[in-house]
């Protein structure tokens, strides 16, 4: 704190996140020593906020990403036959016969280096029925924000039955750089996505002011993306046998929230 805040104007949301921080390293290394010693007892690690006399237990990434290795059994106590494994975990992928739960309305927060994560899963059930969606993000100007555009392009392919037109319109900024690129790389989509039944369009806000960032369908969802469709780490994109270029599940995040809204 007195590195990262020497002048101890920090606020309440910054030490928080100081706070958790150095609860998960802590209680990272004692859940590992509690697994390999029987003489450490299992430890509680959490945080309580005075003010509001609220009470926040904290977690590790890989226990919220991996519940089911995560157990804090000792070695001692699994009592595993030889060559029995615990059960695998369930591998991200695409969901099949799957019941369809209602959607709701919800603040997700995702953590920085998670996996697991597609624009699939993020989406996907919020666009299905939808025949207009609107993209409103001023940060669609260069390669690598232009192709995670093309990747939620191919969301809505999946997520729309065959023989059903899906419009899709985009607002964002023009790149005053690069435009005649951005143009470019919009007319390929457009021209490509129009052969899967999907009418692109885009539209350059001139107001200067464009901040926010969400989609809106006309079924009456409103998603709010904090970093828009930027939500992955950097990874090599030219590498075609790399699984991160592959699946977006491979992929590391960055820290992002997004909010799912009812939009009439």
């Amino acid at each position: 704190m007195k590195i990262l805040f020497p002048h101890k104007d920090a606020t309440d949301e910054e030490k928080e996140e100081i706070l958790k921080f150095a609860i998960e390293g802590r209680k990272r290394i004692k859940d590992q020593i509690f697994r390999l010693d029987s003489t450490f007892i299992e430890a509680r690690f959490g945080y309580k906020n005075i003010k509001k006399e609220t009470e926040s237990l904290t977690k590790t990434l890989e226990e919220e990403q991996y519940p089911q290795y995560y157990s804090l059994q000792k070695a001692e106590e699994l009592d595993l036959d030889e060559g029995e494994a615990l059960d695998p975990p369930v591998q991200p992928g695409p969901k099949t016969e799957q019941k369809k739960e209602p959607l709701k309305e919800g603040n997700f927060v995702f953590k920085e280096n998670q996996k697991g994560v597609s624009f699939d899963r993020l989406f996907g059930p919020y666009l299905h029925g939808a025949s207009l969606i609107t993209i409103t993000d001023p940060y669609i100007r260069i390669f690598f924000q232009i192709r995670n555009l093309m990747e939620f392009m191919e969301t809505v392919v999946k997520t729309k039955p065959l023989e059903d037109e899906v419009e899709v319109k985009l607002i964002t900024v023009k790149d005053d750089y690069k435009y005649d690129q951005q143009r470019a790389y919009f007319e390929q989509i457009r021209d490509n996505c129009a052969t899967a039944g999907i009418q692109f369009s885009w539209q350059f806000d001139e107001t200067g002011t464009m901040h926010a960032r969400h989609i809106i369908t006309e079924t009456g969802w409103k998603i709010s993306l904090d970093r828009g469709l930027d939500i992955f780490q950097h990874y090599e994109m030219n590498d075609s046998f790399s699984l991160s270029n592959r699946l977006q599940e491979h992929r590391a995040c960055k820290a992002f929230e997004v909010t799912y809204l009812r939009h009439n």
